[in-house]
């Protein structure tokens, strides 16, 4: 009888894009996060997956796992930012 293979936990798309919209990341990408959500392991991968694809630009200045920290940090605080800094659109 082979082991039972439980189903990875349900990462909280939600929550991460809480912790991205208190950091300023979060504009105009909520879907695209949902769907990083759906397919990754657990919230680091799904946040490396979102920064890799929908905010990579940052990565020419900043350490990948230094950004995964800063959101899971923000995460875990639980704050929220201002309605306003979500909904600036960048040109």
């Amino acid at each position: 009888m082979a082991p039972s293979q439980s189903a990875p936990p349900a990462i909280d798309a939600q929550a991460l894009a809480q912790a991205l919209s208190t950091l300023g990341l979060m504009y105009g990408a909520r879907d695209a996060l949902v769907g990083h959500a759906a397919s990754a392991q657990d919230e680091s991968e799904a946040i490396r997956n979102f920064i890799r694809v929908e905010r990579a630009h940052l990565l020419a200045t900043y350490d990948l796992e230094a950004l995964v920290n800063l959101v899971m940090d923000a995460r875990h605080r639980n704050h929220s930012a201002p309605a306003s800094i979500e909904q600036y659109t960048p040109n």
